[in-house]
């Protein structure tokens, strides 16, 4: 029988390697492929972006399809088992970067009035929760923030 702290860095291990994957494939879907989008999400999905709630796979999918074409680059992440007493595994991944949309973004909730989106880019960090299905994993919180200096 292992112990628990050899349990507990089985946990971390499979969250470093979940969140690694997740990240690499999250972020080329959201810039190349946002039809795709709903499939990282459940039904039960809950996101917030820049103070604007979204909620379900659809809707979350159909807001990122509403967004100007954009380019992220993840600079840093950071991925924790979490442990609240449910069933399901589930792993906290904390990102940070820029991301780059290719026109201005004046009307799309969330994103301010007139902006220099079109030519430059701007810090984001971004939180997820996901959730471990036998055979993937599904976002269940989504957190994203622009990060002005």
């Amino acid at each position: 029988m292992a112990s628990s702290a050899e349990a507990f860095s089985v946990k971390i291990l499979e969250a470093c390697e979940a969140g690694e994957t997740f990240v690499k494939e999250f972020y080329s879907t959201v810039d190349r492929r946002r039809n795709l989008l709903s499939g990282f999400y459940s039904d039960t999905s809950f996101m917030v972006w820049n103070g604007h709630t979204h909620t379900g796979s659809a809707n979350i999918s159909n807001f990122y399809q509403s967004l100007p074409t954009s380019e992220h680059e993840v600079t840093s992440f950071d991925c924790q088992p979490l442990n609240d007493g449910r069933d399901q595994t589930q792993v906290l991944v904390s990102c940070s970067g820029q991301v780059l949309f290719d026109t201005p973004t004046e009307g799309v909730a969330g994103m301010g009035g007139a902006s220099n989106f079109g030519s430059n880019p701007t810090n984001f960090h971004q939180s997820f929760i996901l959730v471990k299905h036998p055979e993937y994993w599904k976002i269940d919180s989504d957190c994203f923030r622009f990060q002005e200096l």
